[in-house]
């Protein structure tokens, strides 16, 4: 059964237009949470599907909302307690690192920097540190009010996500549901391959990090596999900026061993493995689309929408190339690329 156009209210469907046009407008500034818990949502709809026929669906949504919130919560509290109690030693690698720039340490350097010039470095990124710390603790209070309207949204789309769906199948018309189906279904895959290929990549990232960093010597094991793993979430830069920090704070004691390593297996394993070739063949065999496009989904959509755009930026690209692909079957009358007769 699908609507009718032409005999619907076209008066009474102007206005609840206007209503949400309004409501949109009205809720604009919490967009950002309403978006990032719709896409949670729309990832964990088929197993609110799933579980629904077991047990009622009000249950079901709650224990799918409790799961995201307690995963979430955890992984925030250890990485902050592990980046909080190794802070002086992460300040310390920083001194080090800026230290080897003072021109006592580089003789040869052509263009000589004065001591003063390196300690007020030196003193303003521990400074910029602090600074960012207390913002965030600022922003805590209105963290914890995006944090709740956060929750009660994913709790709301979970649960409600099963019935919009099937009420959205009804108001497409017949002859476009095939298509508008491909979409909906390119949307879950983009969406699944940004939550869940990310995060298996950065618990993969974490679990290889700890025997590279146990063979490499260094005393604080569990906080570089942190720090791995929380870098790991940005695509294509990840570990390789901790890498990098690393060669050069192995470069400024002297300890070319450990430079060795990091350049000859660490590099390899947690940069080249994880992020260059496994993300984009696990992301590509979702939806299907060049990883270079992937990396200007993700970092043209966080330029351009901010935070949001990690995710906003790669859904928009990934349609706008099923869009193509429709275009392409539905004008030209043969399959698209990534399309068959049957999709």
């Amino acid at each position: 059964m699908s609507l009718n156009w032409k005999s619907a209210d076209r008066v009474s469907l102007g206005i609840i237009a206007l209503i949400a046009l309004i409501t949109f407008l009205a809720f604009f500034p919490l967009l950002q949470v309403v978006v990032l818990a719709l896409s949670v949502a729309v990832v964990l709809i088929p197993f609110q599907e799933l579980l629904s026929k077991r047990i009622s669906p009000a249950l079901s949504a709650f224990f799918l909302t409790f799961m995201v919130v307690t995963v979430g919560f955890l992984a925030i509290v250890i990485t902050f307690n592990v980046l909080y109690q190794n802070m002086d030693y992460l300040i310390s690698l920083i001194s080090s690192v800026l230290g080897s720039l003072r021109p006592e340490a580089i003789p040869d350097l052509p263009v000589q920097f004065s001591v003063f010039s390196i300690d007020e470095m030196i003193d303003n990124v521990l400074l910029s540190v602090k600074d960012a710390l207390f913002v965030y603790l600022s922003l805590i209070p209105t963290l914890a009010i995006q944090l709740l309207l956060f929750v009660l949204a994913l709790s709301l789309f979970i649960y409600s996500g099963p019935g919009l769906k099937s009420d959205f199948q009804k108001m497409i018309p017949e002859n476009s549901r095939k298509n508008v189906m491909v979409i909906w279904k390119r949307v879950y895959d983009t969406l699944y391959s940004i939550y869940i290929v990310h995060f298996s990549i950065a618990i993969l990232t974490f679990f290889l990090a700890i025997p590279f960093f146990w063979i490499l010597g260094f005393d604080n094991i569990l906080f570089y596999s942190v720090l791995c793993a929380l870098f790991a979430l940005i695509p294509f830069l990840g570990p390789s900026i901790i890498l990098l920090f690393l060669a050069l704070y192995a470069l400024s004691i002297r300890d070319f061993k450990a430079l060795l390593l990091i350049i000859f297996i660490g590099y390899p394993l947690l940069g080249v493995f994880t992020d260059i070739y496994l993300r984009p063949v696990m992301m590509g065999k979702r939806i299907e689309i060049h990883p270079v496009v992937i990396f200007i989904g993700f970092f043209g959509g966080m330029a351009t929408m901010g935070l949001v755009g990690f995710i906003i930026g790669p859904l928009l690209l990934s349609l706008l190339i099923g869009g193509y692909q429709i275009a392409v079957q539905e004008l030209g009358g043969v399959p698209a690329p990534g399309m068959d007769a049957d999709t």
